[in-house]
């Protein structure tokens, strides 16, 4: 595990100004958390074809940053970035914001994707854009699976 970014305010101390899925009139927010601008922007345009605003960012503490602006409703991570390991990240978020669905976008081994499965689906690079979507709706009614529980 790592440590928590730079201006990350957990539970106490939290900005966020909207909970994952209690906003029902708010237009879907997806976060991408992708160090390669063309990853990223594939991601976001297949992601805004879906229906959701999408805001992209390249490193860690810039995820931290939009998560005290506003929670989303799904976030897409790649796990080998330049500061960090994003699987590593979405645990530590999860602790402070539970239920925040997660798709897991990575090139790496097929051991480290294996054991991030259990925090929501993982779309191994290069990746079908068919896949890709699936593993949108699979996260997505996976949160709603949660929700209906509690």
């Amino acid at each position: 595990m790592g440590t928590m970014p730079m201006g990350h305010r957990p539970p106490g101390g939290v900005r966020a100004t909207l909970s994952p899925m209690n906003d029902a009139t708010a237009a879907l927010r997806a976060y991408v958390l992708e160090d390669d601008p063309d990853i990223a922007a594939l991601e976001a345009d297949l992601l805004r074809e879906m229906g959701f605003g999408v805001v992209t960012c390249t490193r860690i503490v810039e995820l931290g940053d939009l998560m005290d602006v506003a929670l989303p409703h799904l976030m897409v991570i790649d796990v080998m970035l330049p500061d960090g390991d994003g699987g590593d990240i979405t645990e530590l978020l999860r602790t402070a914001w539970p239920g925040i669905p997660a798709v897991f976008v990575s090139a790496a081994s097929r051991e480290r994707l294996a054991e991030l499965a259990p925090l929501g689906p993982v779309v191994a690079k290069p990746f079908d854009l068919d896949a890709f979507r699936e593993a949108v709706d699979a996260a997505l009614a996976g949160e709603r699976e949660l929700r209906s529980a509690s």
